[in-house]
């Protein structure tokens, strides 16, 4: 990753900045949701209103990208307004995009350019270009688009030179919801009949908006299919809070031993996002879900985290349904591990090699940094909790989930701990200092 996206260290101390601090807290705008929504708006025939996009670095990089391609997108208040090109003029001639280290963004917009026979180069930063992309470019070439690797192969920059696609069936190497959403974009914007096969359910929020958008799904247990003609033009759409911003703050206020309740409100509770909040629900924290509704085809509500239980239960995760429905809380549970007495697993976790940073061996090390114990064996981790702790350097390796997480347990530490490289929290939520002291706690970048 480069420097540009790391930014300042922060230092957490334990010392609290008020007696009064809020329990009812809103989220920004789910990461996941933001990025889809954006890339169908501007495909949409008329300008598109997105409220409360998540507009951290991994979403925010989109931006530009979309207009260098033609696409007109504008700030007004708390708007995002998304038009598309000119006469739907996507840009003919061959330009060049790069997305830093936002490989989601890298992946769905590789198979809405696809679908679209637009001609581009697509590129990240040095830690996008060792990420895998053949997940998705494979099925993409084999439904007709003409992609090339421009250096490793597997990996970015990649060009696409247009191909036609065509009606057709692929099947996934892994169970990544980035894989299958790629797909369904080339099949969206080429108003394909495509059918996707693919291991392992995972998160299903591009099934959710092309179904709200009107479109023919079919999707079934271990397969997807699109008819991508879209029969309900996005004009205006609403994005829940992000569920993987909340659970940072309702583990700081597990880790702080509160015996009171925390709110957060109008929070994405799609059931491919909430494992993290099941599992505090096994090692025995009261978690509730209420005002539960639908919303732009997701399910919307307040979660309410209840007083500190102090005979907590460690816990293991084996269900790869449950993993992927927690897949980027895996660092905070490993730091929640380490205050539950006993031995906590993860099993089956070979997808977290090919996260930002290889988050099974990141998160050991951020662990090991604070005194705890952790080891990773093949593609599992177990964690023994209970032992003594202490404030120190924490490194993240500018992975914003790995700062996050060592920011909500350096909390309840004494002493002050500096987190290296942790403004990389930015990548997702940018406001994580200020939500986090609104809680009452005490954050400053150094």
């Amino acid at each position: 990753m480069s420097t540009s996206y790391y930014g300042r260290d922060l230092i957490v101390s334990d010392q609290q900045i008020s007696t009064a601090s809020s329990n009812i807290l809103q989220v920004p705008g789910d990461k996941s949701i933001s990025h889809r929504v954006l890339l169908a708006a501007a495909i949409t025939p008329k300008p598109t209103r997105l409220y409360n996009l998540n507009l951290g670095n991994a979403v925010s990089l989109l931006i530009p990208a979309l207009k260098t391609l033609g696409v007109q997108v504008s700030l007004e208040k708390n708007v995002v307004i998304v038009s598309p090109p000119i006469n739907d003029a996507w840009n003919q001639e061959e330009v060049y995009v790069n997305l830093g280290p936002s490989s989601a963004a890298a992946r769905f917009l590789i198979g809405l350019l696809a679908g679209l026979r637009v001609k581009a180069v697509v590129d990240g930063d040095e830690t996008l270009r060792t990420r895998p992309m053949d997940w998705i470019v494979e099925p993409l070439q084999e439904l007709g688009a003409n992609i090339q690797y421009l250096g490793e192969a597997g990996c970015l920059p990649v060009v696409l030179k247009g191909g036609c696609l065509q009606d057709g069936t692929v099947q996934l190497k892994i169970g990544s919801a980035q894989a299958r959403s790629s797909v369904l974009f080339a099949a969206f914007a080429s108003e394909r009949n495509v059918k996707i096969f693919y291991p392992i359910r995972s998160r299903d929020h591009t099934i959710r908006l092309f179904q709200y958008l009107g479109m023919d799904i079919q999707d079934l247990p271990g397969s997807v299919q699109i008819q991508g003609k879209c029969s309900q033009p996005l004009a205006e759409y609403h994005i829940p809070g992000d569920p993987s911003a909340a659970a940072f703050l309702a583990a700081a206020h597990i880790f702080q031993r509160r015996q009171t309740e925390l709110v957060l409100e109008n929070i994405c509770l799609n059931p491919t996002r909430i494992g993290f909040f099941e599992v505090l629900k096994e090692c025995g924290i009261q978690v509730e879900y209420k005002n539960v509704r639908q919303a732009f085809g997701e399910t919307v509500g307040t979660i309410i985290i209840g007083k500190f239980c102090e005979n907590l239960q460690p816990f293991q995760i084996k269900d790869s349904f449950l993993f992927h429905s927690l897949i980027d809380e895996i660092p905070l549970l490993v730091a929640l591990a380490a205050i539950i007495p006993g031995q906590s697993a993860i099993f089956g976790a070979k997808e977290l090699v090919f996260k930002e940073t290889n988050r099974l061996l990141s998160s050991q090390n951020m662990l090991l940094a604070f005194g705890g114990q952790a080891k990773v064996v093949d593609d599992s981790m177990y964690i023994t909790g209970g032992l003594p702790l202490q404030a120190g350097t924490i490194p993240s390796f500018g992975d914003h989930r790995i700062a996050m997480s060592a920011a909500a347990l350096a909390f309840s530490l004494p002493g002050s701990s500096k987190i290296l490289l942790g403004e990389c929290y930015e990548t997702s939520f940018p406001e994580f200092p200020q939500l986090m002291s609104l809680m009452g706690l005490n954050i400053f970048h150094c």
